[in-house]
């Protein structure tokens, strides 16, 4: 019967993230670009950072850990214009990249670290997981089951996403995949990156 619940639970839950995590948006965007000018291969470390990182967050906002940072306005402040600052560099090296040589490009290629600092700093998200986890943790059934199973459904989806959007971009790069029309896309992704660093502090 506990089982069937949870089961339920999960399946509630990621219906609900579905059309969030899977439509296009700032983290879509971003994850589009990377894809058509690094490939999904070069991409996955920094898909990993992000990724991985949210698991992390999802299991601190469910033990109640993040809401400090949530309930902390002046942190949250800097947290959110360092984000931005944060992406307008990914932004800058994604420009860059689409006008260098392939021995440059793979220096400029986004790391595992740069996702994983790209999601602590990415507040929006946060809130978002803050504000929906408590709708599905319910009284009379173990917490520590159920934060367990919502964040490793939050992990899986947001893998997903992130992962098909990586993707399109890759098949994007390769369908037209000339140097004039490389350099064109770097810009036009960097430029709708500046936009998501906006957005980020609104």
């Amino acid at each position: 019967m506990e089982i069937s619940m949870y089961l339920e639970k999960l399946v509630i839950f990621m219906g609900v993230l579905f059309p969030l995590t899977f439509s296009p948006g700032p983290a879509s965007v971003m994850m589009a670009a990377f894809g058509a000018r690094f490939s999904y291969k070069q991409t996955f470390p920094f898909l990993a950072g992000v990724t991985i990182t949210v698991l992390f967050q999802s299991l601190a906002i469910g033990f109640g850990i993040a809401e400090f940072i949530y309930k902390n306005p002046t942190l949250l402040k800097y947290i959110k214009f360092t984000g931005a600052l944060y992406i307008v560099y990914l932004a800058y090296k994604l420009i860059r990249s689409s006008r260098t040589v392939d021995v440059d490009k793979i220096k400029q290629t986004p790391k595992f670290l740069e996702g994983v600092i790209l999601q602590l700093l990415n507040i929006k998200v946060l809130a978002f997981t803050l504000v929906l986890f408590p709708q599905f943790i319910e009284i009379d059934l173990p917490k520590l089951n159920q934060i367990l199973l919502l964040s490793f459904g939050n992990f899986i989806m947001v893998f997903a996403s992130t992962s098909t959007w990586v993707l399109g971009g890759d098949w994007i790069s390769k369908k037209f995949a000339t140097e004039s029309f490389i350099r064109i896309q770097g810009y036009v992704f960097g430029g709708l990156l500046i936009i998501v660093a906006i957005w980020m502090l609104m």
